[in-house]
């Protein structure tokens, strides 16, 4: 009966000790997006997405793997540049797909299947629900 109370006391006190971790919450688009600014740097919301996507992921946040490899290819480095160009990116992700289509065409995009289409969905996954989603979007 003895052992019972010391055990049930001290099995009580061990989930009191775990709570006295010191917790750092952060929010979302904190991190280490930097800029490198002048005294002429543009730091609206274009500047802020396009600084996220060429950041590397770790430690993130930031798209930078997917958005080389769209830079690397002609078409999407076209779609890209005409996305930021309409500002597609500063409003909602639902937007951003009726903004974007036009980019498509200027793009040279012609079929549904025309593989740069895969690497700029890639590129948009990253960017609308990734690491630079609330920082490239608006919310919804």
């Amino acid at each position: 009966m003895r052992f019972t109370k010391v055990f049930l006391l001290l099995l009580s006190a061990l989930p009191g000790a775990c709570l006295d971790m010191p917790i750092t919450q952060l929010a979302k688009n904190e991190g280490p997006v930097r800029i490198d600014a002048g005294d002429d740097a543009d730091l609206g919301p274009a500047s802020a997405c396009s600084a996220c996507l060429k950041a590397a992921e770790d430690p993130g946040p930031g798209c930078q793997t997917p958005f080389e490899v769209c830079k690397q290819d002609a078409k999407c480095s076209v779609i890209i540049d005409c996305a930021f160009e309409r500002q597609c990116f500063q409003g909602s992700r639902r937007a951003f797909l009726a903004c974007g289509l036009p980019c498509l065409q200027v793009g040279g995009v012609l079929t549904s299947d025309d593989p740069v289409l895969v690497i700029a969905s890639n590129l948009f996954q990253c960017s609308a629900n990734g690491a630079c989603g609330n920082i490239c979007f608006s919310s919804e």
